[in-house]
């Protein structure tokens, strides 16, 4: 099927077993200098959060262990680290007026002062700073391969199936080819990761206690390392700038 919106696009797995579907430039003096103008006729970094569907991110997949036969896959996507917050006065204290070397500080590289006598640094000038948020989405499987797992790592949000329960037993898990929300709070603790949203609950009649009490199996499993909720259709997560910071979860 041909598409003037769609493009077909073929990929290797790299040498850790993992496919990269995009993946931008890194920011360097160059491409940060450069930036571009936005529709809003504002001049923009490269990473700028504000770029809406502009944005280059970091998308990666991995294969899952579901079913004999069945190839299913996991996906993070993770945003370039954004511009952090600069300190005009100090700036000007160090010897940098205002023009584009700011955005080169914003991104994390050094620049010389305007006269080139010193060169300031990012850490020097910078008063806030931003880690990159990472999504992760873990299909259908029965099995997490390692590949998967560590691009699941420090995830703010991962999506892991609740199919089954752990009271189904090993067998039933294989022959399903399904996880359980007690392994998707064990993963979501052993990676790292903010908040496990739990989909694909199994039964024809899933109501409010059968969603609870995944969400409890699933925190007996993660022992309050993150925040477990229990995802719907059409839901929406707003991850804030810099990523979730949560001090304890769960409570």
């Amino acid at each position: 099927i041909e598409s003037p919106v769609i493009k077909r696009k073929y990929l290797q797995q790299n040498e850790n077993n993992v496919w990269i579907i995009d993946e931008p430039p890194q920011i360097t003096g160059e491409t940060a200098d450069a930036g571009f103008t936005h529709q809003d006729g504002f001049h923009r970094l490269p990473n700028d959060v504000n770029l809406s569907l502009g944005r280059r991110l970091h998308i990666k997949a991995a294969e899952l262990d579901h079913l004999g036969g069945v190839q299913t896959f996991g996906y993070t996507v993770e945003e370039q680290p954004p511009p952090g917050n600069i300190d005009v006065e100090k700036a000007k204290s160090l010897g940098v007026r205002p023009s584009k070397k700011y955005g080169l500080l914003k991104c994390g590289l050094s620049v010389q002062n305007d006269d080139g006598t010193a060169e300031v640094h990012p850490h020097e000038v910078l008063v806030t700073s931003f880690r990159p948020r990472k999504f992760a989405f873990v299909a259908d499987h029965r099995r997490v391969p390692v590949p998967m797992a560590q691009l699941c790592r420090n995830a703010d949000l991962m999506v892991h199936e609740a199919t089954l329960s752990k009271e189904d037993g090993l067998d039933k898990i294989k022959m399903r080819g399904h996880s359980t929300p007690y392994r998707a709070g064990i993963l979501g603790k052993e990676l790292g990761c903010k908040v496990v949203a739990l989909n694909h609950f199994a039964g024809t009649t899933v109501g409010r206690d059968y969603v609870y009490s995944r969400v409890l199996e699933a925190r007996e499993g993660n022992h309050k390392a993150s925040q477990i909720i229990a995802s719907h259709d059409f839901m929406e997560v707003w991850i804030p700038r810099g990523g979730f910071n949560l001090v304890s979860a769960n409570d």
